[in-house]
């Protein structure tokens, strides 16, 4: 088990209780069996590509939050002319967009024209 195995596996974890969901509505939802999720979880083994694309969808969330990365995050720039409340909100609508158009380039869903 490699220490990012593990760091991902905790992320997933975190993500699942997140929402509420046991490791059984996981499976369900993700259609992976309940203890594949379990060894990804404790780092026991490595999760494919596809694998993490299910788990987030599940979830909810981006892959780039289950690995850590999110680097959406670090490109966002913008500026407005709001309250805070309403900045904040826009950044995270921004983030979420932004993933979102990137998760569907990465599974090949041509952009409409």
């Amino acid at each position: 088990m490699s220490a990012s195995e593990a760091w991902i596996g905790q992320r997933i974890a975190a993500a699942r209780a997140c929402v509420g969901m046991s490791q059984r509505d996981l499976a369900a939802s993700s259609g992976l069996s309940q203890s594949t999720i379990h060894r990804i979880e404790a780092g026991e083994r490595p999760a494919a590509l596809i694998e993490l694309s299910l788990i987030a969808d599940a979830c909810g969330v981006l892959v780039d939050h289950l690995r850590g990365t999110e680097s959406i995050r670090g490109e966002v720039c913008y500026a407005g002319c709001t309250d805070t409340a309403g900045t904040e909100g826009l950044y995270d609508y921004l983030v979420y967009t932004l993933g979102l158009a990137r998760r569907l380039d990465d599974i090949g869903i041509p952009e409409a024209a």
